[in-house]
């Protein structure tokens, strides 16, 4: 008797922690990078102050522009492959997040590269954050 009442409260709480929610995990992975990596001489393209219609195609730029990270900002990196992994993981997630969307991405706000979006890396990373509260709270909201 016992044993079923502990596989049942595990059962109950595996259930509850293993929510297929990526945000928490994309924040941490977020804050990790902000963290570790600095790239003072690139610039990057990241759309701000978008419409709720932009958020979506934002975000898809910034994953874009991880890649651009991995590239220009990890010369230095001590455990290269493990920024990489990192860089990586912080993309699959904001994918995710954005997979299942249907968003406009036809309007000026929506553009991914323009001298008008060049950001420093503090502030790339710091508008992903943004951007995936704001996607965040939309689903919400909706």
């Amino acid at each position: 008797m016992d044993r079923r009442y502990r596989i049942s409260f595990l059962t109950l709480f595996l259930t509850g922690c293993l929510q297929g929610n990526p945000i928490p995990r994309l924040l941490a992975g977020i804050d990790y990078l902000e963290e570790n990596i600095t790239c003072p001489d690139s610039v990057f393209y990241t759309p701000t102050d978008v419409e709720d219609s932009c958020i979506v195609a934002a975000l898809a730029c910034s994953i874009k522009e991880l890649d651009t990270v991995k590239v220009e900002c990890l010369d230095n990196a001590v455990h290269l492959e493990s920024m990489q992994h990192h860089i990586s993981m912080t993309a699959t997630d904001l994918q995710k997040t954005i997979d299942k969307e249907n968003s406009t991405t036809d309007t000026s706000e929506c553009i991914c590269e323009d001298k008008r979006l060049e950001k420093s890396f503090k502030d790339f990373i710091q508008n992903i954050r943004h951007l995936t509260q704001a996607h965040a709270a939309k689903r919400l909201s909706s």
